[in-house]
Formats: C-alpha cells, sequence, structure tokens
C-alpha cells in the first residue's frame, strides 16, 4: 500500500516536491525501518512492539527551534515516564556525522537517544519535513498516529514564550488511553529540512546506468544461479519481481549482510558496505515502481558463476571425513584429528573453509597438531577457545581467514589439523562433508601469526532480558601489531564493539557493529595492521537480547548462562595479531 501511496505523489509532483513537500496523513501505514544512533547503537522498529508508542522528534543542532523545542520534549518524556512510552529524537539532514551530534547533544544538555537518518528515507517515510516537529508512532501496527509540532510554542506562526496548548502531550495520552486524536494538528514552525543534496542523488535514476551497476556491486556474488542467496539477481524481471523485499531490507538494514559503522568500512578487508547514495537510489528506483526504460539489460548480459574457493585454487585440500547428524536432538561438538602428511616445514597464509551442508553446520575451528617427536604427549587444544581460532575459522557469513602479506602460521612437517565441529540439528537427517583449503607461502614470512581472545564465560542473562552488557579485555604485553578483530555470540547476541585503551590513557574505537547477526559471523581484516605499543588494553563490549523483542531468540523465558550449544551464549572478542619484531630479530 505504502509503495503505491508514494508512487502516486511522485507522479503528481515535482522531484524537489516529492523530497520537501511530503506530507503523509496520520494513521498512514509505515514501514518497518532501522537507525543507528549517534552512540553507534542499533534501533528497528519493529523490535520495539512491547512499546505502546515511539515519539520521534527531528533534531538538528543548527535549527534554534529545534534546541529550544528539545528541552519542553525532555519535560514530555518526564510526564510519561515509566509508561511504555520511548522518546527518540532523530537527525535527518545528513550533513552531521556521530562524533559531532554527540558534542552537541552534551552541550546541549541531551539525553535522549539520536537517531542519524543518514540516507533521508526514513523521514521521507515518516513524512517530517521540518525540524522540531514530532512523529508518535504505533511501532506493533506500523502507523504514523500523530504529525505535527510539540506544542503551540512551537507551532507554525507562534511567538508565545510558554506552550499552553500541549499537542503530544494530549495526543499520547488519547492514544493510550484508546481514544481518537485530533483531526487538527498544528504544524511545526522549525527550519525546513534541506533534503536538495538527495534530491539530486536521485534526479536520473536509471535501471541500467544506476541500478544494475549497484547490485553487481553489492548484490550479485550471493544473489547468483547457485549462489547461497535465496534468489538470482539476473535480469530486470527477477529485480523488479523481488523489489519490495529487496526495499525491505535496504530500510531494515538487513542486507548487504554484515554491516559495520561506516566510518570504519574502509579500514577493512572484504568489507561490502552499501553507501548512503547506492541506498537512495535503490530506494527511489523502487519507489518510482522498478522500471527499466532502456533498452539493454544489463544484469541479463552479466554471466557469473559461483566460485568454489575465493582465494584462488588451494595448495593443499584437506576433505573433513563426513559427518551423519541426525534429523533432531543436541549435537555435541566433535574433536577430528586430520593428519596433513607434509612432506617439509610450511607456512600458511591463508585457510578457506567450503562447508558441505550450511543447514547444520555451525563453526569449524581447525587449530594445528605438533608433530609426534616421540618425547610425550603433544599439545592437545581441544575446548580451548580463549586461545583464539588457530589457523583459521568457518562460521556463517565468514569462510576465508587471510594472513597480512609478512606473516603465517607454521606447520611443521608431520603435523596434523585439529578440528572442532560444531553441527546444530535442522530437523532433517543429513551429511556434511566440509572441505579445508589450505594456502602456502613460497618462502618464509618474517613474523608467525598469533592470536587470542578477550572474553567473559560468566554469563548470567535473566528471563526476558533487554540489553544486557557485557565487557571484557585483553592486554598486549609486547609492542604488536593488529591485524584482525571478530566478535562471536549467539542467538541472544545484539551489538559488538572494540576499542584500544592505550598506555597514555587515550581510547580509539576500531571496530562497531551494530546490528550483529548470528549467520554473518565475520571476522575483520585490517587493510593496514594496527600498531599497539606495550601495554596498550583491548576491551570488547558486547550487547545481549533475551527479550521476546529478538526475533532470533528461541525462548525468551530461559535463564541464560555459557554454554556450547546455539541456545546458551558465547562472548569472544577474537583477534590476531604479529609481534612488532620480526622472528628473525628474536
Amino acid at each position: 500500500m505504502l509503495r503505491f501511496l508514494m508512487i502516486a505523489k511522485i507522479a503528481a509532483a515535482s522531484l524537489m516536491t516529492v523530497f520537501v513537500g511530503m506530507s503523509v496523513n496520520a494513521a498512514d501505514r509505515i514501514s518497518d525501518f532501522s537507525l543507528t544512533d549517534s552512540e553507534g547503537r542499533f534501533f528497528q522498529l519493529s523490535r520495539h512492539g512491547d512499546e505502546q508508542a515511539i515519539v520521534l522528534f527531528s533534531y538538528d543542532p543548527q535549527s534554534r527551534d529545534a534546541r529550544r523545542a528539545a528541552s519542553d520534549l525532555a519535560d514530555v518524556a518526564e510526564q510519561f515516564e515509566g509508561q511504555k512510552v520511548e522518546f527518540l529524537m532523530i537527525n535527518s539532514t545528513g550533513s552531521v556525522d556521530k562524533l559531532a551530534m554527540r558534542e552537541a547533544a552534551e552541550k546541549e544538555d541531551i539525553t535522549l537517544r539520536i537517531l542519524m537518518d543518514d540516507t533521508q528515507l526514513v523521514a521521507k517515510e515518516l513524512g517530517l519535513s521540518r525540524t522540531a516537529e514530532v512523529a508518535i508512532l504505533d511501532p506493533t501496527a506500523k502507523e504514523v498516529v500523530y504529525r505535527g509540532a510539540l506544542n503551540d510554542r512551537f507551532s507554525q506562526g507562534s511567538r508565545a514564550r510558554r506552550a499552553k496548548e500541549h499537542y503530544v502531550a494530549d495526543a499520547l495520552t488519547a492514544f493510550i488511553a484508546g481514544q481518537s486524536i485530533a483531526a487538527e494538528q498544528a504544524e511545526s514552525k522549525g527550519d525546513e529540512i534541506d533534503f536538495s543534496t538527495s534530491a539530486a542523488v536521485v534526479s536520473s535514476v536509471s535501471y541500467a546506468n544506476d541500478v544494475a551497476p549497484i547490485l553487481k556491486e553489492r548484490c550479485v556474488t550471493c544473489h547468483m544461479e547457485g549462489g547461497i542467496a535465496p534468489f538470482a539477481m539476473s535480469s530486470h524481471q527477477m529485480v523488479q519481481g523481488w523489489s519490495p523485499m529487496i526495499r525491505e531490507v535496504l530500510i531494515t538494514k538487513r542486507m548487504p549482510p554484515g554491516q559495520i559503522g561506516a566510518e570504519y568500512s574502509n579500514q577493512f578487508h572484504g568489507v561490502n558496505q552499501i553507501s548512503v547514495e547506492e541506498t537512495q537510489k535503490l530506494v527511489h528506483w523502487i519507489d518510482s515502481g522498478a522500471g527499466n526504460d532502456s533498452s539493454t539489460d544489463p544484469l541479463a548480459e552479466y554471466k557469473i558463476s559461483p566460485v568454489k574457493w575465493g582465494h584462488g585454487e588451494p595448495d593443499m585440500i584437506v576433505n573433513i571425513p563426513p559427518q551423519t547428524i541426525p534429523a533432531t536432538g543436541t549435537v555435541e561438538y566433535r574433536n577430528l584429528v586430520l593428519p596433513l602428511d607434509l612432506p617439509e616445514d610450511k607456512w600458511v597464509k591463508a585457510v578457506e573453509f567450503v562447508a558441505g551442508d550450511t543447514t547444520v553446520l555451525h563453526h569449524i575451528i581447525a587449530w594445528a597438531q605438533a608433530p609426534d617427536t616421540g618425547r610425550g604427549r603433544r599439545t592437545n587444544p581441544f575446548g580451548i577457545l580463549n586461545q583464539g581460532i588457530g589457523l583459521g575459522a568457518y562460521a556463517p557469513g565468514n569462510t576465508i581467514n587471510t594472513y597480512p602479506d609478512d606473516a603465517g602460521f607454521p606447520l611443521a612437517q608431520g603435523s596434523g589439523l585439529i578440528l572442532q565441529m560444531h553441527y546444530t540439528s535442522s530437523g532433517k537427517e543429513t551429511v556434511d562433508a566440509s572441505e579445508i583449503g589450505i594456502h602456502f607461502w613460497d618462502e618464509e614470512p618474517e613474523r608467525a601469526i598469533l592470536g587470542g581472545s578477550a572474553a567473559d564465560l560468566e554469563i548470567a542473562i535473566a528471563p526476558f532480558e533487554a540489553n544486557h552488557e557485557m565487557v571484557a579485555s585483553k592486554k598486549f604485553r609486547k609492542d604488536a601489531y593488529l591485524t584482525m578483530v571478530g566478535p562471536h555470540m549467539h542467538y541472544r547476541g545484539q551489538d559488538a564493539n572494540f576499542k584500544l585503551v592505550y598506555p597514555d590513557g587515550t581510547e580509539e574505537e576500531i571496530l562497531n557493529v551494530p546490528n550483529y547477526q548470528f549467520n554473518w559471523q565475520k571476522t575483520y581484516d585490517f587493510k593496514e595492521p594496527k600498531f599497539l605499543p606495550a601495554g596498550t588494553e583491548m576491551v570488547f563490549r558486547a550487547t545481549f537480547d533475551n527479550s521476546a523483542m529478538n526475533p532470533y531468540n528461541p525462548d525468551p523465558s530461559a535463564e541464560i548462562s555459557w554454554g556450547e550449544q546455539t541456545w546458551q551464549e558465547m562472548m569472544f572478542g577474537f583477534f590476531r595479531y604479529v609481534d612488532a619484531e620480526s622472528s628473525e630479530g628474536e
């Protein structure tokens, strides 16, 4: 319904009017949407269905009216404290970054969360066109039930110094009581939001010149025939048919998967981060009918097929013995030892995993087993996850493990692999036959790759508890170069964050994962390894959501502790590093 409503408005008005003058009537349905706030935390409307109402206040620190109205909004929030109403601010200017917003909020003594609408698409969705404008949302029905001025002090044409008519407070009181809200809703006198940049971006979007290249870059590597995605973007017709879903996953930030804080996306290899402009173009094209006014179809002409080994043909392929997985029940960890029959010492530069059956394979962790010298038992790291992920690990969404150019993992002649295999039953008996591809250096590299984790095994999450935060840390005793970080949690994992605390007390955030997804457990390899002076502490923060609002939660009534199974929890901030001094210098 919303899509056709928006198309009608586009047809009836100029492009600038669409972006600036849109006014959606209260009680109109809206789409689910997701945004990141100024602290890097994730917000999704549908995950707040336990609230009776969401109040969104359009805020711009450059707007005098918005700054003044923020104080009155705080009074309204205090009035409804203890009720199932959440008050938030939203910045839809598209011109303020998170740090500047945090500094402005601190200066104005603002304590409410400020959502960052960088694409301006949510403002468009909600019909917000001015600062100091308020939208009251019904998060369950996904409707705007009120839109307008906060009170008569900030209504259009008002010069009042104090409010006498409290529009938002009255509308909230009526809505919570199940009563109708007054039809007349005064317009805010706040500054108009500048949508000109957004309008320029989408002024002449075409399928052939704009949309197809974005889909090739961001989507087709998974959405191909035989790929891991549920449908192939193989033609305009296919994309047009799936366009409502494509819009939904863009607005809720579900796709592309594994999105991180945009400010970090260029620091790591292989981050498929969609840009603000790309998102604007795709959504505008879909809202305009997802047509193709060209005689060509670039996607139909684009020939691509799945590649088994993403890092090239491995020097060694290890076939893991087939594992029969029962249809139901708990599958205990399986620990396998596989000989490698290496004729000489080797140095590993990358490890790849090809999952045999992704529906049941939870993870593989591969360690090296030292050669048997006949002088005692060889090291057996089964279960010692705190030692890191060894040579490498597979988890959903993460198949390739690479090391920096001058580093490798030593495999001595006669050594083998120790594998920790974790499976989850899927309702159907199956056989998993996964493979491991190992790539070797031609010559010995300068440094050996090392690893570990910042972890906490003392997990205790109460039933129905949301926003359970945990922090773990790890100190580097010697100068080192950090090469990789990666969070690991299970179904209650909500967000993850890594920061460094240097010996002089300064702090640096190095990765923020606002919306952790169990099915996309990526590791993040730095393009340029980060130098850590001795005494640097890595701090890993993770948040867990055991509430009924977590759509992935298998049982919100359960009390959650540490455990190996997916319905239990883990809290690991894995990392890889190399010593600053080369092995030759030691």
